[in-house]
């Protein structure tokens, strides 16, 4: 028997009584009695990855962090929360935002937290909106930048004009659900012989050219300077199994190496060039644009999507390039981007 029951079969005058059944709700709210529920509510922000290529929410295998930034329509900063670990091994993870009703600009980043690769906006709580960017932090000797280490992975997730409602709707109430873009990328080059000659990684160097290493609140790119991105790892690769997969043939190939090169936000209007050198003359034996060959490798299974978004969710990349007998890229022989192989003309490149 609750306590509405008990009041109800006892004799009140009716303003007392009706006091009474005033208290008793403010009671019950408070969760006292826990049967009556909780009169409670916050706006919750659900929060996935589900951007990548495999087009499956990933996010409680590859987001460590996420920073959560709430501005007003003044683009004036109203909430910031951040949360790292264990509760993100959540794909149904979602943030309580503490706002009151209003239209707000969502802003999330992720994987900053113990970050060496990015800061966001330099290291300050972006008190605007358009401070709320992220930053790579870089090697400067002279007056160029260089980036030669593994980048930890980035993400970014916006949801802007977020209308929060004012209304007696209790409880975990959703107002957005943001989906990640992963905004780091992992170029791996393979170099291989046919013949019997053993190549040596300490031979070649890699590098990728791109002013991309300052990114907005939405993700567009901000003026930088150009970085020049080195491989951060050189190592061999005995024996590689290619296989084509416009064919099915499997090519085996022996005498290789790899090198890694990590580099931030790749964008389809862009035209980074990959270039490999011999180091010993600093001769280059590729210099190419790397969007476009990247884009090579997108095929028909994916031509629904636009190149950006292919570029947005395919976030790491192999290519292989066949040496001759001058160690000089065999461009007879092609190349191959994620298992795809290419044949072309320099002239089209």
């Amino acid at each position: 028997m609750n306590l509405l029951h008990i009041i109800n079969t006892m004799k009140f005058p009716t303003k007392v009584l009706s006091l009474l059944c005033i208290t008793t709700s403010l009671i019950s709210c408070e969760g006292i009695y826990d049967y009556e529920g909780d009169c409670s509510k916050s706006y919750d922000v659900g929060i996935k990855f589900t951007r990548n290529i495999l087009e499956a929410n990933a996010f409680s295998n590859k987001v460590t962090s996420i920073s959560v930034l709430v501005y007003n329509t003044a683009g004036e900063l109203v909430y910031y929360d951040k949360e790292a670990g264990d509760p993100l091994k959540n794909d149904n993870y979602y943030m309580p935002i503490d706002v009151k009703p209003g239209t707000y600009d969502i802003v999330v980043w992720g994987g900053l937290e113990n970050s060496n690769s990015f800061l966001l906006n330099n290291g300050y709580i972006p008190a605007t909106l358009s401070e709320a960017s992220c930053h790579l932090q870089r090697e400067e000797i002279e007056g160029e930048h260089y980036s030669r280490s593994p980048l930890s992975p980035l993400f970014h997730g916006i949801a802007r004009g977020v209308v929060i409602q004012d209304n007696e709707e209790i409880g975990h109430i959703r107002v957005a659900d943001i989906d990640l873009t992963k905004d780091t990328n992992n170029i791996k080059v393979i170099l291989t012989h046919n013949n019997e000659e053993t190549i040596n990684p300490d031979d070649y160097s890699f590098s990728v050219a791109d002013a991309n290493g300052r990114l907005n609140f939405d993700n567009s790119l901000l003026e930088d300077k150009e970085i020049l991105y080195h491989a951060h790892t050189k190592y061999e690769l005995p024996t590689v199994d290619i296989e084509e997969k416009a064919t099915r043939s499997a090519v085996n190939v022996t005498n290789s190496m790899m090198a890694e090169i990590d580099m931030s936000r790749l964008m389809a209007d862009r035209n980074p060039r990959l270039q490999i050198h011999r180091t010993d003359n600093d001769e280059p034996i590729v210099d190419l644009p790397l969007t476009q060959l990247l884009l090579h490798a997108k095929g028909e299974a994916r031509s629904s999507m636009s190149n950006q978004e292919y570029l947005d969710r395919q976030d790491e990349f192999t290519l292989v390039f066949f040496l001759g007998d001058d160690n000089g890229w065999n461009m007879s022989a092609g190349i191959y981007i994620n298992g795809w192989h290419m044949s072309f003309q320099y002239s089209d490149i």
